[in-house]
């Protein structure tokens, strides 16, 4: 045990400067960046969904946005190129912002932005956003303007989004309200086109229809009647040669009639006005009767020796008379029966459209109804965010100037840089030796052909000799140990500092640190 220790002391102080050319390089690089590179400091700012202030049972904000889906949409639109421009031109929080390019600034300041949302079942919607900068007061100013930005499109979002919601009902209760009046219109053409066959007349056209066909029956019973009056009235004269009794005065069949009208008119001006239909039309039956009268009077006068034969033309004149005024009532009854049947023929298609046109109607007027709903509700809605009485973004805890940089840790930065060259320095020694395949003891002749020597005579060298190896690693250790960090030191002052070079060569590799 104590012979192979030895043996690793002689090993390492054989081979101290090619160690000392791989940890000084190492540990000197990793001093200077903990040295050079500057202090971070780091801001942070907390906000907080907050719930809506009046209760949804007793008004309802149209805005209705998932708390987290909230956060996202702020988030994406907080890191934008154009903010983060915006911003960066701003409060110049990047070192050697001039010299960069815009998407140079974009990487960085997203990178030094962080946004970390929290929330779940029965807790707040939380959002902590730090931005990190070598100026502690422009990390606050970074993180204000931030803010801003955030309470800005918040208050916008809602009230545009309740704004939008308002106006899209109010076009449809003006759509709804001008279709209605549009549809109320066609229903009113309609009816008034077919004011004659509408549903609500139908039952008084059949019956109408039915009074109507009981009239015809009746004249055409009449005319039968007259018929066979002039029948029986032709045979009377033609067997008798007169058409009555000789003696005594007889009025003729138009004077029996001329005043049975005068009874009934006398009659009917007792109970109806004079200007009645009924009446207007008896006495015109009257006067026209007359007129026959007088008429036939003055033939029997001037042309007639046979009164006989003048009774029988009198009275067969006011058969023919009487059935032609029959025949017209009854050609006029059909024509209005063949009016009435179409009428009522034509109802239940008017009432098919008329049915379709008032559900048309029905379906605006539930839609207009639904619609003057949502655009009180959208009213209320609207006002609630304009109010900020609805769900809202709030800051629970502003930026403050941080006093301490959160980074670099210089000291373990040393460490681990130390460490690293300690590493690499001792591996690569132990790795020479390895592969060097070179005998220096006598194990390596069991452990490599596997025989054993009888007895090991190590090389002897003079004093001479070993003070000379000595001067030469000690002097070789000593320029590796004064001239390579001082040479380093060069290259990180005059040519680039160590923390740069590292980036550019991660940059270059496609690391990023």
């Amino acid at each position: 045990m104590t012979s192979d220790i030895r043996f690793y002391l002689t090993l390492f102080w054989r081979r101290l400067p090619l160690f000392l050319l791989v940890f000084l390089p190492i540990a000197v690089a990793s001093i200077f960046i903990a040295l050079s590179l500057p202090p971070i400091y780091s801001a942070q700012m907390r906000l907080v969904v907050e719930s809506a202030q009046i209760p949804g049972t007793l008004a309802q904000s149209t805005v209705d946005v998932p708390a987290r889906e909230q956060l996202q949409l702020f988030e994406t639109r907080l890191m934008t190129r154009d903010n983060l421009l915006d911003v960066a031109n701003r409060v110049k929080p990047i070192a050697n912002q001039d010299k960069m390019s815009s998407d140079e600034i974009v990487r960085a300041m997203r990178a030094a932005t962080k946004i970390v949302s929290s929330t779940g079942r029965d807790q707040a919607t939380l959002m902590t956003v730090s931005f990190e900068s070598q100026y502690p007061e422009r990390t606050v100013q970074v993180l204000d303007s931030y803010l801003t930005f955030i309470l800005n499109e918040d208050a916008q979002y809602r009230s545009q989004r309740a704004g939008q919601t308002q106006e899209f009902f109010q076009q449809e209760v003006d759509r709804l309200s001008g279709a209605m009046s549009e549809q109320s219109a066609r229903i009113v053409a309609f009816k008034n086109q077919n004011s004659d066959a509408l549903p609500d007349s139908l039952d008084y056209h059949r019956q109408l229809l039915l009074s109507l066909q009981d009239r015809i029956n009746q004249l055409d019973r009449d005319r039968a009647d007259l018929e066979e009056q002039k029948r029986r009235l032709s045979q009377a004269f033609e067997l008798t040669g007169r058409v009555g009794s000789t003696g005594g005065t007889q009025l003729s069949p138009e004077q029996q009639r001329l005043q049975t009208l005068k009874a009934e008119l006398a009659e009917l001006e007792s109970v109806y006005a004079s200007n009645s239909p009924r009446v207007v039309s008896l006495r015109n039956r009257i006067n026209q009767l007359e007129t026959n009268l007088a008429a036939q009077s003055g033939q029997t006068v001037t042309g007639e020796s046979d009164p006989a034969k003048a009774v029988f033309d009198l009275q067969m004149a006011d058969l023919d008379t009487k059935l032609k005024q029959a025949q017209d009532q009854s050609t006029a009854l059909t024509e209005q029966m063949t009016k009435v049947q179409d009428q009522i023929d034509r109802t239940p298609g008017n009432a098919v459209t008329l049915e379709s046109l008032q559900r048309d109607f029905d379906n605006m007027q539930a839609q207009y109804n639904r619609a003057a709903d949502g655009l009180s509700r959208a009213s209320t809605g609207e006002r609630i965010e304009t109010l900020s009485r609805g769900q809202r973004m709030s800051v629970v805890e502003r930026p403050s100037v941080p006093t301490e940089p959160i980074k670099p840790n210089r000291k373990r930065m040393v460490m681990l840089g130390v460490f690293a060259g300690l590493a690499a320095g001792i591996g690569l020694i132990i790795a020479l030796d390895m592969f060097s395949g070179t005998i220096k003891r006598s194990k390596d002749l069991v452990t490599g052909l596997g025989i054993v020597p009888m007895v090991t005579i190590p090389l002897m060298r003079s004093r001479e000799e070993v003070q000379r190896t000595r001067f030469r690693q000690v002097g070789l250790s000593l320029m590796i140990g004064v001239v390579l960090p001082v040479f380093l030191w060069l290259i990180h002052t005059y040519y680039m500092p160590f923390d740069e070079l590292a980036s550019k060569i991660a940059a270059r590799i496609g690391l990023n640190l």
